[in-house]
């Protein structure tokens, strides 16, 4: 079979079908918590979902899904409950037989190998309107180096570039993943963390070729270096982690100039969905045009209607939402990033012509974004209030506002909704109030009684009834 990036269709769809079977059928149904129940509430049998065709039949879901009381401990029951027993039926063959025949020899080695692939050990924050640990074992950390490796393909790295890290040192799945990624290339990488003068003094020790920076401060940055003094002419990569936005690309594109780096340096772009483990990147040949590379043999990336989470049935941007292959820790099934995407293209990259799934024209935590309320900052989960309004029967028509309070400047959350004929108008918005706060974990700002044709349109549409006019 072809290399990873160079599969055709037929090979590419024969591999999902079976690595999503062995993910559902042999590790997710038996051995997760919350899917058991969950398919067992659905009348679903993981045969039914093992395969592509199943898995998108079946439901996306979320943290306020798996967490509905907001409390995030929820989350560990996503987490793969394995057992030496249990190894046995979900491990790889390979796998498997060494475990086995060391079981025979040296009964510790055994237990050791059965630990790597079922034993979380390693931890990184997530979570968008909730805060949860990660889990991974020492077998998915595997999978997140190779999948690195092959970033820095995507990238044009080779193990002769140095790359110093200017990311927060705090554990995030983005963070983790770069490191990772080094590892798996056996490229050297410094992370002396975000602050100006630590970063400046990494420069001035290593040779660097490559600096990572977050995408929203990456211009400030660099800026700042150049004012500390730190050696930036010899940078060929900018690599802007948290799917840079176009106006952000071209405000580090001008700053380099300023800082007198040369125009060969390439910007790119970077992006872990939230809940995931594995960092997209975009190829070096396109510059950042052709969107976000992904791993068809360690995921199965796909669109849905952001209000609902089911099959988009409209145009407009849509929700991503990614499921795990090969991940024994915390194990995802159509799980819903938060992120919104124009398309996913199946079709060849037309820079480098790797035949992987791309994600085109990505906004991350789009429909999860941080507001400066009243009552104080937090992040609102829009997903959470579409829910509570999809669907009812006492309202006709409805949409949701994010915008700015011109009275004094504060992040409002306004729902506006049209009654039914036969339903009380303040009956309605009591209920609607109520049913928002349950499934989003807020009130709304105002829940505002309209007329059909009175409805709010214009802004920024993050789905065709959510807008935000930040």
């Amino acid at each position: 079979m072809a290399s990873w990036d160079r599969r055709t269709p037929k090979q590419l769809a024969k591999l999902r079908d079976s690595a999503v079977r062995r993910q559902v059928v042999d590790a997710v149904a038996p051995f997760s918590p919350w899917w058991k129940a969950r398919l067992k509430t659905l009348g679903r049998k993981a045969s039914s979902v093992g395969s592509l065709d199943g898995l998108s039949q079946l439901s996306a879901v979320g943290e306020r899904d798996v967490c509905p009381d907001g409390d995030p401990r929820g989350m560990a029951a996503l987490v793969l409950q394995g057992s030496e027993s249990g190894f046995a039926l979900h491990a790889e063959g390979p796998v498997l037989r060494r475990a086995l025949v060391s079981r025979l020899a040296r009964p510790g080695s055994y237990r050791s190998i059965v630990e790597a692939d079922t034993r979380p050990t390693s931890f990184v924050w997530a979570g968008l309107g909730l805060q949860y640990p990660l889990a991974s074992t020492r077998s998915d950390l595997d999978l997140v180096a190779r999948a690195g490796a092959r970033l820095w393909q995507l990238l044009g790295l080779t193990r002769a570039d140095v790359m110093v890290s200017a990311l927060p040192t705090l554990p995030t799945a983005a963070t983790r993943a770069l490191e990772l990624a080094a590892l798996g290339a056996g490229s050297p990488l410094l992370a002396p963390g975000d602050g100006t003068d630590d970063v400046a003094a990494a420069l001035r020790l290593v040779p660097a070729s490559a600096l990572a920076v977050p995408a929203a401060f990456a211009a400030q940055l660099l800026d700042d270096l150049d004012e500390a003094g730190a050696p930036l002419e010899a940078l060929r990569t900018v690599l802007l982690v948290g799917a840079a936005y176009d106006d952000e690309r071209a405000a580090v594109r001008d700053a380099l100039k300023r800082v007198g780096v040369p125009e060969s340096c390439v910007v790119l772009s970077a992006h872990v969905p939230d809940g995931h483990r594995l960092l997209w990147g975009e190829c070096r040949e396109s510059a950042g045009r052709t969107g976000l590379h992904t791993y068809p043999d360690l995921e199965v990336v796909q669109l849905v209607d952001p209000e609902t989470g089911e099959a988009p049935i409209g145009g407009g941007p849509l929700e991503v939402v990614v499921t795990q292959l090969g991940f024994r820790g915390t194990a995802l099934l159509r799980w819903r990033t938060g992120d919104l995407a124009d398309a996913i293209a199946e079709e060849a990259c037309p820079s480098c012509g790797r035949t992987v799934p791309r994600v085109t024209g990505l906004r991350a935590a789009a429909l999860v974004p941080p507001l400066d309320l009243r009552g104080g900052s937090r992040s609102v989960d829009l997903r959470g209030v579409s829910a509570a309004l999809v669907g009812r029967a006492d309202v006709l028509d409805w949409r949701v506002v994010v915008s700015r309070s011109e009275r004094d400047d504060a992040d409002e959350v306004l729902v506006h909704v049209v009654p039914a004929e036969a339903a009380d108008p303040a009956e309605v918005a009591v209920a609607v109030a109520r049913d928002v706060r349950a499934a989003a974990g807020l009130l709304p700002t105002q829940v505002v009684l309209a007329a059909p044709d009175d409805l709010p349109a214009g802004g920024s549409a993050l789905s065709p009834r959510v807008l935000s006019r930040q």
